[in-house]
C-alpha cells in the first residue's frame, strides 16, 4: 500500500534535528495538513535541512514535469505561510529548506495562527513532541536569570545575562508578538502572567529577516532594554538561543510558553529546561509571605512550616523569586556541572545531529550534503 503523502513529510521532517515524531492519534497528519496541501507535501519531500538552490531542488522533481517558475511560486507561497525557509544568497538566488516544528514552523505562524492550528499544536505536543523536544541533551533555548545581582564569576561572558547580551549585540533589534500567547488567545485561553504581547525579541540578522517578513517592529537598543526590563517585571522568563551568539531572547510565561508547560507536566522539569543556576532560601530570613510562590512559573516554591522552601527538580534558576523578596532570603546559586554553550546555532545544531545519529551518522549526512543530496 502507498504510504500517505503526509506520512512520508511526516517521516522527512523527523529526520530533522529536532525530531517530528509519530502519534497514535495522527495528529501530526492533521497539524502538516494546515500548512501544506498534497502538492506542497510533494515539493517538501525534496527539501533538504539545509538551504539549497533553486536549481537542485528543481532537479529532484524532474520526473513530475514542474516547471522551473511553477516550483519557484510555490516555494515562495510555503516560506510566505511558515512552512519552510527561505534565505536570500547574493549569487545563487533565494535558497530554501525544510523548517523544523519548533523552534520554526510554528514560531512562523505568527500573527497568522489559527485555533485549529493551535489546538493540533498543544495535543502534538502532549502526545509526543513535548517529550522529543525536552529530551535532547542538547537545546534549543535556555533559561538565564532576570535583572538580579549574581556574583560576578558566575556571569561567564555575556551569556549569563540579557543586558549584556543586548549590549554585546551590533543589531539591529526587533520585537514580535508571542505566537504562544496568541495560539491560547485563539483557544480562548488567556494569559495569566501578563497581557503584554510584544514579548519575542530578535537581534542581528534574525532581526533583519523577521523585519523583512513583516512580522516583527525595529527597535532601538534602550527600547529593547526596556521592554525586556518590563517584561522582568511582569515576571517572565528568559529564554534566549542556546549558543554565544544568540539571535532571539523570549520572555515568557508559565501558562502559555509551549517549551515551559511541556516541561511542567513532568515531576521534574528543571531537569529538562537547561539552566545554569537554582535558587536557595535562607529559611531564617523568609518571612512566608508568598510573594515568591505568586511569581513562580514553575511551581517549584512550596510552603513548609514558617518559612518557603525550593523544589529543585522544578527549580529552572530564572531568579524572578529574588526579584519579589524584600527580605533578601533568596540567593541564585550556580550549579556544579555547568553547561558549555555551542559557538553559535551551527555548532548547536551539529551537536544535535550528533547526539541524535551518532559521530558515524553525522558523517554519512555531511558526506550526502557534499554531494548535493537532501536530509
Amino acid at each position: 500500500m502507498k504510504t500517505d503523502i503526509y506520512r512520508q513529510l511526516q517521516r522527512h521532517l523527523d529526520k530533522m534535528p529536532v525530531p517530528f515524531p509519530e502519534t497514535e492519534s495522527g495528529v501530526e497528519i492533521s497539524l502538516l495538513k494546515h500548512l501544506f496541501d498534497e502538492e506542497e507535501a510533494r515539493i517538501a519531500l525534496q527539501l533538504s535541512a539545509l538551504p539549497e538552490p533553486l536549481d537542485r531542488i528543481h532537479r529532484r522533481l524532474k520526473e513530475e514535469e514542474i516547471s522551473r517558475e511553477y516550483l519557484k511560486s510555490r516555494l515562495d507561497g510555503l516560506f510566505n505561510k511558515g512552512a519552510i525557509l527561505a534565505v536570500p544568497h547574493p549569487k545563487k538566488g533565494r535558497m530554501y529548506s525544510k523548517l523544523p516544528l519548533a523552534i520554526g514552523i510554528f514560531e512562523h505562524q505568527v500573527n497568522r495562527i489559527t485555533k485549529e492550528l493551535a489546538e493540533d499544536f498543544f495535543k502534538y505536543e502532549d502526545e509526543g513532541f513535548g517529550e522529543s523536544f525536552l529530551k535532547a541533551k542538547t537545546k534549543q533555548m535556555r533559561t538565564i536569570p532576570v535583572n538580579i545581582t549574581v556574583n560576578p564569576e558566575f556571569l561567564v561572558g555575556s551569556y549569563n545575562n540579557a543586558r549584556a547580551m543586548i549590549e554585546k549585540s551590533t543589531g539591529p533589534f526587533a520585537v514580535m508578538n508571542c505566537v504562544c500567547r496568541q495560539a491560547k488567545g485563539k483557544m480562548g485561553e488567556t494569559c495569566k502572567q501578563t497581557d503584554i504581547l510584544e514579548t519575542c525579541f530578535t537581534m542581528g540578522k534574525s532581526a533583519w529577516f523577521m523585519m523583512d517578513k513583516g512580522v516583527a517592529r525595529e527597535l532601538t537598543k534602550e527600547e529593547m532594554i526596556g521592554l525586556v526590563s518590563r517584561a522582568e517585571k511582569e515576571g517572565m522568563v528568559l529564554q534566549p538561543a542556546n549558543n554565544q551568539d544568540p539571535g532571539f531572547l523570549c520572555c515568557c510565561c508559565g501558562c502559555c510558553c509551549g517549551v515551559l508547560t511541556a516541561a511542567k507536566k513532568y515531576p521534574n522539569p528543571g531537569e529538562f529546561l537547561q539552566t545554569n543556576f537554582y535558587a536557595k532560601i535562607d529559611s531564617e530570613k523568609c518571612t512566608a509571605c508568598g510573594e515568591c510562590m505568586e511569581i513562580c512559573q514553575m511551581d517549584a516554591l512550596v510552603a513548609v512550616n514558617n518559612h518557603i522552601e525550593v523544589v529543585q527538580e522544578k527549580c529552572i534558576g530564572c531568579g524572578n523569586c529574588l526579584n519579589v523578596c524584600e527580605f533578601e532570603a533568596i540567593s541564585l546559586e550556580r550549579k556544579v556541572k555547568v553547561e558549555v554553550l555551542p559557538k553559535d546555532s551551527k555548532e548547536m545544531y551539529k551537536r544535535m545531529i550528533i547526539e541524535r545519529y551518532g559521530l558515524l551518522g553525522a558523517l554519512k549526512i555531511k558526506g550526502k550534503v557534499a554531494l548535493g543530496r537532501k536530509f
